[in-house]
């Protein structure tokens, strides 16, 4: 269980609120097939939540009682709301073997053609969408002979 709390961040709560973010694999043959019973696929996510607040709970003593909402997206949730294979938050999973991986940008026999996004950076998530462009740009202007530059706005 991956556990993200947002405190710092306004955009995320307001001001004294907390937002905390679990995450974990989970499978989406499951949830597929639990999606045709929808009575059973609400009670599933009722009983996740319930086990994830009883978790944290043993961390941070008093934190169940301060919940005052909570939601649980599945790989069909993900699905719905980004068209990504089989419900992926990320393109790729961070393991011990792949966590440094680069993966080509190019094709081979395919000129002036360069790959960016989730899907050729290990892990995912924004973060991982502008450095795979950044990467990009850098080999296209290795590339020309061009010096890369990089302003702040």
């Amino acid at each position: 269980m991956t556990v993200e709390i947002h405190n710092f961040d306004p955009a995320m709560a307001p001001a004294g609120k907390t937002v905390v973010r679990v995450m974990f694999d989970s499978d989406y043959e499951y949830w597929r097939r639990l999606r045709e019973d929808e009575a059973a696929y609400a009670a599933e996510k009722d009983r996740i939540a319930d086990a994830v607040v009883l978790a944290l709970e043993k961390r941070f003593p008093g934190l169940s009682a301060q919940v005052e909402m909570r939601d649980v997206a599945t790989p069909l949730t993900f699905r719905r709301y980004t068209g990504n294979w089989q419900g992926s938050f990320e393109g790729w999973q961070i393991t011990p073997a792949n966590w440094k991986k680069q993966i080509k940008k190019t094709l081979p026999g395919i000129e002036d053609f360069y790959m960016c996004g989730q899907w050729v950076e290990p892990g995912g998530g924004i973060p991982a969408v502008a450095m795979s462009g950044r990467n990009v740009i850098q080999i296209i202007c290795k590339k020309d002979k061009k010096k890369f530059a990089t302003t702040r706005r």
